[in-house]
């Protein structure tokens, strides 16, 4: 029953691959590890703050705040955007750091570089692989 085992191993394997990538995407992953890999940063100012309200999976209401930043990049333009997925809450007029992109400043982020969503997939694959390996040698042994 070794083969059973072995099957079980690399679908198991396979499923963690499969998860990792998703996982990855949704943390948005590969935007952030390639704006934080050209390590331009600049000191942003927020203009405005727009409130939306929305409703959970429990039927409960969270209010979201999406800041819109204004920075100045290296070569002097200035850029607007607004931060959907903001970490932090500035209030009209604070200052932030933000990370961008020369080729695309409009999709600058607040998030600081982080451990887990810079190794996500790695952590993601090496747990299910760990696990997939302990399960299947159970499996041998039992049957």
């Amino acid at each position: 029953m070794i083969v059973v085992a072995a099957v079980y191993f690399v679908l198991a394997v396979g499923a963690s691959v499969a998860f990792a990538r998703g996982a990855d995407r949704n943390l948005d992953g590969p935007r952030l590890r390639a704006l934080w890999a050209e390590n331009r940063t600049a000191e942003a100012r927020c203009t405005a703050v727009r409130t939306e309200e929305a409703q959970d999976a429990e039927g409960g209401f969270v209010t979201h705040h999406h800041p819109t930043l204004e920075f100045r990049t290296d070569d002097g333009r200035t850029v607007s955007f607004e931060e959907r997925n903001a970490r932090v809450s500035p209030a009209e007029g604070d200052r932030v750091t933000v990370h961008y992109s020369a080729a695309d400043p409009e999709g600058a982020t607040t998030r600081a570089p982080s451990f887990a969503v810079r190794h996500a997939r790695a952590l993601i694959v090496g747990t299910g692989s760990a696990f997939a390996l302990v399960t299947a040698t159970v499996l041998a042994l039992v049957f």
